[in-house]
């Protein structure tokens, strides 16, 4: 038997009554098997809710993991109260299931458990969002280099962000016919979201119009590089 805690990121309808569940921990993804849980008196039914934090037991039979007991540490029925909060849970969810690796989950893990904290505490939404986000292009092989100029290497004299060319760009690297430049805000943002740790995370939050711009940016972005279209976004805009 193996136990564990983590948070539900996938639930999948099996059969008449199971769900096939998907779940984050702090050390890989695992996904289980969990037997009548859509049944009305299932007792592990509200462990394998999705986005709920519970602590699992499983077994291995021949036909893979199952679910011997779930406990719900935490359902985060706050989110709920909120169509912005709702529509970034929705968001983080999507970029999970589609971006993240098993490999990925020891660094990931705390982010998402963050997050969801946050969220659940009505932090705004938006820098959630934007946040969560830049940790998953980290993980995924796309963070930008915010600390320096991608080309020369210079800290000082930073002006401009190109995705494309992987980060930041000085005054003397700057290119007008391929790049834009940036405000001092922007840029102090960018590098906010993409450096800061799990302690931090949450001290400091943007206004919705300039987190919109970064998730529109970072979106076309990593459809750019990896060919994911995130359709969630589209109900943050709306929120």
């Amino acid at each position: 038997m193996i136990e564990f805690e983590g948070i539900v990121i996938r639930t999948t309808p099996f059969r008449e009554h199971d769900l096939v569940v998907n779940v984050l921990s702090n050390d890989k993804m695992r996904s289980f098997l969990a037997r009548g849980a859509l049944k009305m008196d299932s007792k592990n039914a509200s462990s394998v809710n999705n986005y709920a934090h519970s602590r699992f037991a499983i077994t291995k039979g021949k036909d893979g993991f199952s679910l011997r007991s779930g406990e719900l540490l935490d359902s985060y029925e706050h989110i709920k109260e909120d169509l912005s909060r709702l529509a970034v849970l929705d968001f983080i969810g999507e970029i999970t299931n589609k971006l993240v690796q098993s490999d990925d989950a020891p660094y990931l893990y705390g982010y998402l458990e963050k997050s969801l904290q946050l969220l659940n505490s009505g932090f705004d939404p938006y820098t959630v969002a934007i946040v969560y986000f830049a940790k998953v292009l980290n993980v995924a092989g796309y963070g930008l280099e915010v600390d320096s100029c991608v080309f020369c290497g210079q800290k000082s004299q930073i002006v401009a962000i190109n995705y494309m060319d992987g980060g930041f760009i000085c005054e003397n690297c700057f290119d007008s016919l391929n790049h834009a430049k940036s405000s001092p805000r922007k840029l102090k943002i960018l590098r906010y979201i993409f450096k800061v740790d799990k302690e931090r995370f949450g001290q400091v939050s943007f206004e919705k119009e300039e987190c919109l711009e970064l998730l529109n940016e970072l979106a076309s972005f990593c459809h750019e590089v990896t060919q994911v279209e995130i359709k969630s976004l589209s109900l943050i805009r709306k929120a």
